[in-house]
């Protein structure tokens, strides 16, 4: 039975935090090994989700050792079809480069033989072109994308990003969404956390890192001001970043303390977060799918990644990128139940959408060609 299985091959340059190593760790997971065995081959080994890859894969690192010489062969001195020789498992029926740079050039240099072989993108190379550290020039990149059978990006924002960056590829740009566990979102929201210690009409519930960028400073300016108004609303935030003590700050001098609580780097969020009435988003895409997921109602700011994820506004409530508007958007709702509600079906009939069974059919159908 086993010989009847095809051959998949992930290729990757290291299993750390970033994306591609956090999708292909629920990517594993979830492939039908009754169909399909499956080996993930990263250059550099070790990395936060090499753990759950082992459990779930054949597994292979090329380099364990941040320095030595075989590190400088393989990315210097060979010629990168004898790295894919000597290095990279072999007789697969489908190889994925899963991240863009080094691993789409080597995958390129590779004879093709029958091999399918598809080139993954997480990152908008319009704005951040990274990898022309690998390529001598845009010529260069474009012929190694020229010897795949597809290239995917993982949203339609970056799909166009990488039509403009390339005009000259030619074959098919498709975007395939990165999987979410939802599986996992679902099931945990299932275990019941202690009772809200300080209850409030309206539950407002965010997720992400509490960073700059991801304007959690201005989300408690709103607070402040709707329960200066008269609102009986609280916000429960689950994420960490630098701003943890000023925000916390902020929290002591308003008198906060019992509308608002920092959570921190929680390990299972969602079951609180199933007891918002309202999820709050500033910028962080992948927060507002898990809440989707949960059928939670959203209001979110402005930017191409979640317009994209809420349909132009048709799966939530947006608002302009400005602390006014968000102030705006949130109070237009709680004046409105009516208004909530409509949002709370329109968003969980989109998260159907980023169901993993959903999100795993793309990578079937690639994998079965």
């Amino acid at each position: 039975m086993s010989n009847s299985k095809r051959k998949i091959l992930f290729l990757v340059e290291s299993l750390d935090s970033g994306d591609a190593g956090k999708a292909l760790s629920v990517l594993v997971q979830y492939i039908d090994k009754s169909k399909y065995d499956v080996t993930v081959c990263a250059i550099n080994g070790g990395g936060q989700y090499e753990a759950i890859i082992r459990e779930n894969a054949n597994y292979k690192a090329i380099l364990t050792d941040p320095d030595g010489i075989k590190r400088t062969m393989v990315y210097r001195n060979l010629p990168l079809s004898l790295v894919y020789k000597f290095y990279v498992p072999q007789g697969n029926d489908v190889e994925f480069a899963y991240s863009e740079g080094f691993v789409t050039k080597l995958l390129s240099r590779a004879s093709k033989g029958k091999t399918k072989r598809y080139a993954w993108v997480h990152t908008d190379l319009a704005k951040n072109h990274w990898t022309s550290d690998f390529f001598s020039s845009i010529k260069e990149e474009t012929e190694a994308y020229n010897k795949f059978d597809k290239v995917a990006c993982t949203t339609n924002l970056l799909t166009e990003a990488f039509k403009k960056q390339f005009p000259d590829v030619k074959v098919p740009v498709e975007t395939v969404y990165d999987p979410i566990d939802s599986l996992s979102v679902r099931l945990k929201s299932l275990n019941v956390s202690n009772p809200d210690e300080n209850p409030v009409k309206v539950r407002l519930v965010s997720q992400g890192r509490l960073e700059p960028q991801y304007q959690y400073a201005r989300m408690l300016r709103v607070i402040n001001r709707l329960v200066k108004e008269g609102y009986d609303v609280g916000l429960w935030v689950f994420g960490d970043g630098v701003e943890r003590l000023v925000l916390d700050r902020y929290i002591q001098e308003n008198d906060l303390q019992t509308r608002v609580k920092l959570f921190g780097s929680h390990p299972n969020p969602y079951r609180f977060m199933i007891q918002g009435q309202l999820f709050v988003c500033s910028a962080y895409h992948s927060s507002v799918m898990k809440a989707l997921i949960l059928g939670l109602p959203v209001v979110a700011t402005e930017t191409p990644e979640l317009k994209e994820i809420l349909k132009n506004g048709d799966s939530g409530l947006m608002t302009p990128n400005t602390e006014e508007a968000l102030y705006k958007g949130i109070k237009s709702l709680l004046d409105d139940p009516n208004l909530l509600e409509q949002y709370r079906q329109k968003g969980e009939a989109r998260g159907w959408d980023f169901d993993i069974e959903a999100l795993m059919a793309p990578y079937e159908n690639l994998m079965s060609a």
